[in-house]
């Protein structure tokens, strides 16, 4: 695992949006499982969730944008006591984390950049990635804070829903949409203590197989087929291969975690929170019992919202510590892995901060 720190950033607030429409997991999976459906929402943890309702044209920007919106609107002008929360004409740079884009060209932070109101002095930088997008965001977003001394916004969002097949056992229970926002501010004693960990020799167990260069779309991108696996999918449809995912998660995101853990000496009984990305709650509890931390650690939130790719730890954070994080300090420990195969970690102290909470679209 690849280690490094970054020192002098801090979180100045954190919000969420998600679509208004929710989608019952029993009643969408009864007709491709059966009774089979229960223990599949039982094995999962995914009861509901949150997507953009077909043919909406919703995208993982507008959900975004309008997380950044509450929050600069609702985030007080004093959270530190070292420091004052910047109005949003003060921010120096934006990250957009997201694998569904608006378009290929151009990129959504210089469009969110305009629809925020941001000052055309300001950065603008784009990322592709998975589940472990948005522990990179938080890498890459406080270099950035640090290197112009200014606020970073930190957009992370997806919706993996119009690229999911209905007729798919392996993902059709699984993915939900969201959008959020982050607002990193430069300065304060605060290091941050970061991890990664890249297989790319497996980038074939989670993908979408058409679509961009390598496979362009074409008149079949469209059909529903029958693939070796038995699943029924366009050829833009994400594809997954779930035992190879699980393998990969438990058998390294445990080690790499003690791994920091060690390297920044924090002991299970000191942390307060483990925040894992929201894929599966039978695999997210055998990594905390592999890291001997307590369930009570560990927020779940996927149970409502799906699995919203790298969206989930911020969906958490803010569904499920919206009050505790405004009021006081927490010792976290975050992991994002999946897709890539990649696996990333953080170590940092998070709150008090500005969080006004999950917000609905529209």
């Amino acid at each position: 695992m690849r280690f490094c720190t970054v020192e002098g950033v801090v979180i100045g607030g954190l919000c969420a949006c998600v679509p208004s429409n929710e989608v019952d997991n029993e009643i969408a999976g009864k007709g491709l499982f059966g009774d089979e459906v229960k223990n599949i929402i039982k094995a999962t943890g995914i009861q509901t969730r949150r997507i953009c309702p077909p043919g909406s044209g919703v995208t993982a920007l507008d959900l975004c944008v309008a997380a950044a919106k509450k929050l600069f609107e609702k985030t007080p002008r004093s959270v530190h006591s070292s420091r004052s929360v910047p109005s949003i004409d003060e921010v120096g740079g934006i990250l957009f984390v997201t694998q569904t884009p608006d378009h290929d060209i151009p990129n959504n932070s210089s469009r969110a950049a305009y629809l925020l109101g941001l000052s055309s002095d300001c950065a603008a930088v784009d990322t592709s990635f998975g589940c472990s997008g948005y522990v990179y965001g938080l890498w890459l977003g406080a270099s950035m804070a640090r290197s112009i001394e200014a606020p970073i916004l930190l957009l992370d969002g997806e919706t993996h829903s119009y690229f999911t097949s209905p007729k798919d056992r392996g993902t059709s229970l699984l993915f939900g949409d969201a959008g959020t926002a982050t607002l990193i501010l430069p300065g304060g004693g605060e290091r941050w203590h970061f991890g990664f960990l890249t297989d790319g020799s497996r980038h074939d167990v989670l993908m979408i197989p058409e679509g961009r260069s390598r496979r362009p779309f074409n008149e079949r991108s469209l059909e529903y087929k029958t693939w070796p696996d038995g699943g029924v999918r366009r050829p833009i449809d994400i594809y997954m291969d779930g035992m190879a995912v699980f393998n990969f998660v438990v058998r390294n995101v445990p080690g790499c975690l003690a791994s920091l853990m060690e390297r920044c000496g924090v002991t299970a009984e000191e942390l307060d929170l483990l925040l894992l990305h929201q894929a599966n709650l039978y695999m997210m509890k055998q990594v905390a019992k592999k890291l001997k931390i307590p369930l009570e650690k560990m927020p779940v939130s996927l149970d409502r919202y799906g699995n919203s790719s790298s969206a989930t730890i911020p969906v958490t954070l803010c569904s499920e510590l919206q009050k505790p994080i405004a009021n006081k300090s927490f010792r976290v420990l975050a992991s994002g892995f999946g897709a890539g195969l990649s696996i990333s970690a953080v170590s940092m102290n998070l709150g008090p901060c500005a969080c006004p909470g999950v917000i609905e679209y529209p």
